[in-house]
């Protein structure tokens, strides 16, 4: 290396570009995992690993340093282990690049000396297992474990002075020359969720308690202040504490809070993200004022789809802050784990709104940790592949995030997921295999090579979701009963969210429409000329400027607009279906269905829809010609109008299937690429079609040429969406 690294993300031709000393690097890493025999990188199996991606044309890799694990009982850190991490990947690669995740988790000494700083949980006590061996640090996360609050301030000064002096200190060795970024690891997992959130309902201790009481003075000044918020005349805000199970899983009308009665539930999961976020950007702040050259900060953050029903208690709702931000440059997560999404034939998409983290230059980073046929999936015993399955799932899961303007790094479990060949082989790798090298250094070059032209992906339609109404909406704890890593919960109270996001979502990528998504936020600043086709997936309360926006600057110009679930049943200062009929025109009801089932009937397509019973759910008037949907005992489940202006659809339950969503979108007049329903995402100029079933296809380029192709069962073929010339097939 011939000098130290400076990195830095920029908006480049419409694209957030990682630059490393001026020059544009495709996005692309390599990651060990947390896991003992898997971990460090200069151990036999990690480097041969390391090698192997460097070999492919990789030169990003990542790995994990916690500060319990530099720190002497004196408190003081030594970086040493975080000087061998770095020096274990140069070994293999010297020209490498290092994301060091470094986890600012406060060591259980410290939780031992300050249990007033730690989690408390409302339906349970905090408990740390008795631990031996050789354990990943996280394993005990996902329980009721004893952690520092998010909320702690002797915490966040404490990381803050550990992170100050570890920046200052590493970047001046050689070793931190090859850093060019620090991915900030926190919560369950290192992701930045509340500890135990599927499981119980943190947090309610004593850090909690005090910061939930400052901010609740700060927004409403005084008791009087915060009685008549709350409706609540006893109300005192040095005797406010966290609310209960019982209240945070009480829904006044289908799955929504009132605000008339249900404010300080309203008050307590927006003060709970607030806080998290705020904690968070303060420690990327620090890094950006203390490492001494430009250096990109990254953490796991901007959790949507995919989140168990549980985004109020544990997701990331405040990303309009974290977009806002200077400080944080970089969003990761997990790809999806719905078990659909990760299926041969699904889609294999972020848990993020890419559209909005792209916009708000932003780099989006997904981790790629599916497994693969040499030694299979840790987590999921009864998971298959076959090598032809791994190219296709690699392709997928590679080019994803690409196509909408972002990367990736492939999370390596395959070291501990057994031997391939007990005879012949110890640990491998999950991408350890010649043939999956070379697909490797294709997609490796692949990505490179979209640098020099601009990002375009031509969308015609915007899905707007609103992640703070989820403070508004309510959830159920999941039953640690029969419970399995890996296993997706039921629904709970609300299907109407999690259709209107990840049902959404899913349809959308197999309808062949070529879509955007937006936060209800930011639609004011954007371009929305684009736009033919917009759904509101989670937008139960709009208050009165949401509202004229959408009736003055949305429904126009021949546009459809189509609300679904309880959009628009909240303007913040109270619930009802008449809120919705204000908005959309079409007279809107709700009443408790003994059989919730809906049946779609839309120009030929249908869709039937079933939530579990009984339920309490919207319904509409309107005449039988503007009728799409109906109910089980006959009230209607989906209609629409023309107003002269623009075309309302109001939908009880979002609509899911690519059928449906086609019909949809053709009277919208929106360009439809694949007829099929396989997994069909253009962007970045390239055209990705993921199938399971395989067979004949003629493609709709936006540029108007067809391409006629077969494509085999079970893959990915990759197209230049200019000329529908295959790049990969």
């Amino acid at each position: 290396m011939n000098r130290p690294l400076s990195a830095s993300v920029e908006m480049r031709a419409n694209r957030p570009t990682l630059l490393l000393n001026g020059v544009p690097h495709a996005p692309l890493l390599y990651a060990l995992s947390d896991c003992p025999g898997a971990r460090w990188t200069w151990e036999e199996v990690p480097a041969r690993n390391i090698r192997l991606f460097a070999r492919q044309g990789v030169r990003l890799f990542q790995a994990d340093i916690w500060f319990e694990q530099m720190l002497g009982e004196d408190d003081r850190l030594d970086l040493t282990l975080a000087r061998r991490q770095i020096a274990g990947v140069l070994a293999q690669c010297p020209d490498a690049a290092v994301m060091l995740r470094l986890h600012v988790n406060a060591p259980a000494a410290w939780c031992a000396l300050h249990p007033g700083e730690c989690v408390g949980y409302a339906d349970t006590t905090p408990e740390e297992p008795a631990t031996w061996g050789l354990q990943r640090p996280v394993a005990a996360d996902g329980a009721r474990p004893v952690r520092a609050s998010f909320a702690s301030l002797p915490w966040r000064q404490w990381a803050d002075a550990r992170l100050r002096e570890f920046c200052r200190e590493l970047a001046a060795t050689p070793e931190g020359g090859a850093v060019f970024s620090l991915q900030l690891a926190n919560g369950l997992y290192g992701e930045w969720h509340q500890f135990g959130f599927l499981h119980h309902d943190p947090d309610t201790g004593g850090a909690a308690t005090r910061s939930f009481r400052a901010w609740l003075r700060a927004r409403y000044g005084d008791d009087p202040g915060l009685a008549h918020a709350w409706q609540q005349p006893q109300a005192r805000l040095d005797a406010v504490s966290a609310p209960g199970s019982p209240a945070r899983e009480h829904a006044a009308c289908g799955p929504l809070r009132d605000p008339r009665t249900q404010q300080d539930i309203i008050d307590y999961f927006t003060w709970l993200h607030e806080t998290m976020t705020d904690a968070l950007l303060g420690l990327a702040a620090t890094v950006k004022a203390s490492w001494p050259r430009p250096v990109v900060t990254a953490a796991f953050q901007g959790y949507f789809y995919g989140q168990f029903g549980r985004n109020a208690a544990g997701s990331h709702l405040a990303l309009d802050r974290v977009l806002a931000s200077p400080h944080l440059d970089c969003l990761c997560s997990p790809q999806s784990y719905t078990e659909r999404v990760r299926a041969m034939g699904g889609s294999g998409h972020a848990r993020g709104i890419l559209g909005s983290v792209r916009r708000a230059g932003k780099l989006w980073l997904d981790e790629n940790d599916h497994g693969s046929s040499l030694v299979g999936c840790p987590w999921d015993r009864k998971f298959q592949s076959s090598p032809a399955d791994d190219i296709a799932y690699l392709r997928r899961n590679t080019l994803q995030p690409v196509l909408r303007g972002g990367g990736q790094w492939w999370y390596d479990f395959g070291m501990v997921a057994g031997t391939p060949n007990f005879a012949t082989h110890g640990n491998v790798g999950w991408w350890d295999d010649p043939r999956l090298a070379c697909e490797i250094a294709a997609l490796q070059a692949l990505a490179r090579s979209r640098h020099d032209r601009p990002f375009v992906r031509p969308a015609d339609t915007l899905v707007v979701h609103d992640p703070w109404s989820f403070c508004h909406t309510v959830a159920r704890r999941w039953s640690l009963e029969g419970f399995k890593f890996g296993d997706q919960p039921p629904v709970g109270p609300d299907p109407f969210s999690a259709r209107g996001m990840d049902g959404l979502l899913e349809g959308l990528y197999h309808s062949g429409l070529v879509f955007d998504e937006a936060l209800l936020s930011e639609l004011p600043g954007m371009d929305l000329s684009p736009y033919r086709f917009v759904l509101f997936g989670t937008t139960p309360v709009l208050d009165d400027t949401h509202r004229d926006f959408i009736r003055n600057r949305l429904a126009l110009g021949g546009r459809h607009l189509v609300l679904t679930g309880y959009a628009g049943w909240g303007n913040r200062r109270e619930i009802g279906a008449h809120l919705a009929a204000a908005l959309s025109g079409i007279p809107t009801s709700g009443c408790n269905a003994m059989v919730p089932t809906s049946s779609l009937v839309l120009d030929g397509a249908t869709e039937e829809q079933v939530l579990e019973p009984p339920k309490h759910v919207p319904a509409y008037e309107a005449p039988a010609d503007r009728v799409a949907g109906r109910w089980k005992d006959g009230s209607i489940s989906a209609a629409w109008r023309h107003d002269g202006q623009a075309t309302w659809w109001t939908f009880a339950v979002a609509p899911v299937e690519p059928p449906v969503l086609r019909a949809l979108a053709r009277r919208a007049g929106c360009h439809i690429i694949n007829d099929h329903d396989d997994a069909t995402l253009l962007g970045d100029g390239l055209l990705m079609i993921h199938t399971l079933t395989g067979g004949p296809r003629t493609l709709s380029l936006p540029g108007g040429r067809s391409v006629h192709l077969a494509l085999p069962a079970r893959s990915t073929t990759v197209l230049d969406a200019a000329t529908g010339l295959v790049l990969l097939d």
